[in-house]
């Protein structure tokens, strides 16, 4: 049986206006769903550098972090059960310094969305939570 270790990872709500930043995953975990633009922590990198670096890699956007907004496991599992992947992942507020999106790295799609449209988006679980807790979601 292999063993899984947690992984670390960092990821931003960058809000503009009454607009949020998401990208659309193109690999797991959540492939092909919509999330906050975020990755993995490298080795000797800061975590506040990290989630800066992922939104830019991701989207081309500069940000400026303002505050935490939460810790968040996330857990993948087979259909049996197996856990698959550990994920821990800090999640920041942050406040968009340009605005023209230019998707890169790994993802399918980028783009700013409003608060009617985040509804009909099909989203990691993980962003549906933090959305749900800053209020950017109401239903879903």
């Amino acid at each position: 049986m292999r063993r899984i270790f947690p992984r670390l990872g960092a990821s931003v709500l960058v809000e503009r206006g009454d607009k949020i930043l998401l990208v659309k995953r193109g690999s797991e975990p959540g492939k092909g769903r919509w999330a906050l633009p975020g990755g993995l922590v490298e080795v000797g990198e800061g975590i506040r550098k990290a989630a800066v670096r992922e939104v830019e890699e991701e989207t081309g956007i500069k940000i400026r972090l303002k505050e935490l907004v939460g810790v968040y496991d996330i857990l993948g599992r087979n259909g049996k059960g197996v856990l698959r992947y550990h994920y821990v992942t800090v999640c920041f507020l942050g406040e968009a310094l340009s605005t023209e999106v230019r998707k890169g790295g790994e993802v399918l799609d980028a783009g700013w969305f409003g608060r009617e449209e985040l509804g009909r988006k099909r989203l990691t679980e993980t962003t549906r939570r933090i959305l749900k807790e800053r209020g950017w979601l109401v239903k879903g």
